[in-house]
């Protein structure tokens, strides 16, 4: 008896734990957004306040997509050059972008497509406003992960109960 009820346990807590693992894409974009956010606000800081050129403001960034796209623009390439050669890889499985949707990277195309072709406000502004964005992106995310856990938690929780009932 006592085997059947550590037997049901492990198979009910092992569903609730595959269950997670299943929305854990939504926690990943969550935390790509976050990451972005982050970089975007010390970019603000490196390129209007201490007036970095682009590719020393994105390496400062300490955003791993940010720097992909600075490795990209030592050959001579704007940022919109070097995130468009940078753009798929980084959303391929492993690279720094994995993570984001379509519409996420829409937005980051608005930003590198006028990155440094303006002065000094005009980048603030532009800074400014994808933050906006962004941040707006991670709370959807953030929300939305925060519903598929919980719901594929519960399914994997039930389904466990299911099977700990039929085969124990």
């Amino acid at each position: 008896m006592g085997t059947r009820v550590a037997l049901s346990v492990c198979v009910v807590l092992g569903c609730a734990l595959c269950g997670r693992a299943l929305a854990d894409a939504a926690r990943r974009r969550a935390a790509a957004l976050k990451g972005i956010a982050e970089g975007l606000r010390v970019l603000k800081i490196h390129m209007t306040g201490m007036l970095e050129p682009v590719q020393c403001a994105l390496l400062s960034a300490k955003c791993p997509l940010f720097a992909v796209v600075a490795d990209g623009m030592g050959e001579g390439r704007s940022a919109a050059e070097a995130w468009q050669a940078a753009r798929a890889p980084a959303m391929r499985r492993g690279g720094p972008a994995e993570a984001l949707t379509e519409s996420d990277a829409r937005v980051l195309d608005a930003l590198f497509d006028r990155l440094g072709q303006s002065g000094r406000a005009e980048q603030g502004a532009l800074l400014a406003g994808t933050l906006r964005d962004v941040e707006a992106l991670w709370d959807e995310a953030a929300k939305r992960s925060a519903e598929t856990g919980r719901l594929y938690t519960s399914l994997g929780f039930l389904i466990g109960m299911m099977i700990a009932l039929i085969v124990v």
